[in-house]
């Protein structure tokens, strides 16, 4: 992926947040997506896009704008048009670089417009 911008950043513990960031490789004929993550809590824009490069991505879609809602250790997304990839549960590492923790995925989608 080509990450230029980071377009979400919502803390779902002390240690990890919900990303959200641009993948710019559509260029002119194809549309931007859209690549969100959960992982443990990371500083700077520009780390973040740096480190989430090799990270993978529980939902990849056209939507730049999803809705989060946060409930301990579940997320619900909503998403407005396309997705092209979806994962219902992920891991984060934490800072200690050992340790795992799962959160579910639950996914609200309606087609765009």
């Amino acid at each position: 992926p080509q990450l230029t911008e980071v377009v979400l950043r919502v803390p779902i513990s002390d240690d990890a947040s919900i990303y959200g960031v641009k993948d710019d490789r559509g260029g002119a004929t194809v549309p931007f997506s859209y690549r969100y993550y959960v992982y443990r809590t990371l500083g700077t824009d520009s780390e973040i896009l740096a480190v989430l490069k090799d990270a993978h991505p529980f939902l990849v879609t056209r939507d730049g704008a999803v809705k989060v809602d946060v409930e301990s250790r579940s997320i619900t997304v909503s998403v407005s048009g396309d997705v092209s990839d979806y994962h219902s549960s992920t891991l984060y590492r934490h800072a200690n670089g050992s340790d795992y923790t799962a959160v579910s995925v639950f996914l609200n989608s309606r087609p765009e417009g």
